[in-house]
């Protein structure tokens, strides 16, 4: 598999064109960053252990084919979810530190529990899931 740092792009959330899709289906804020076809999307700078998360993302993309990945993640539950999991796994596993990787892993727990992806799981398993 090829190296996404190498040739990840970055824009501004706006220029996602699938922007208006995800609105209509999670709670898309001006902070939610997007991974899409060798692009980060995004209004802010992000921090290291995000962008391994996107990039995990986009390696997704590259090995189902981002169009079957898009309709996947977008119909199916239980494909978005085990793709968001594996994205967080790769985030919190960057983080050395044991304190901040725990604190983080309470952050990411709620944020796989929220309504950004409409309440899929429980804070309680999406904790259980990350500790894994």
């Amino acid at each position: 598999m090829s190296n996404i740092n190498h040739m990840t792009n970055f824009k501004l959330q706006s220029e996602f064109e699938h922007l208006e899709l995800f609105k209509k289906k999670f709670a898309v804020t001006v902070s939610t960053v997007f991974a899409w076809d060798g692009c980060i999307y995004a209004n802010n700078v992000l921090t290291r252990d995000l962008l391994i998360h996107e990039e995990t993302h986009l390696k997704q993309q590259e090995k189902y084919g981002k169009d079957l990945w898009l309709k996947d993640y977008m119909e199916d539950t239980n494909f978005r979810l085990k793709m968001e999991v594996q994205a967080y796994r790769k985030q919190l596993s960057s983080i050395k530190d044991r304190e901040q990787r725990h604190r983080l892993s309470i952050q990411l727990s709620r944020d796989l529990s929220s309504a950004l992806y409409r309440h899929m799981i429980s804070f309680d398993e999406a904790m259980e899931l990350l500790a894994k």
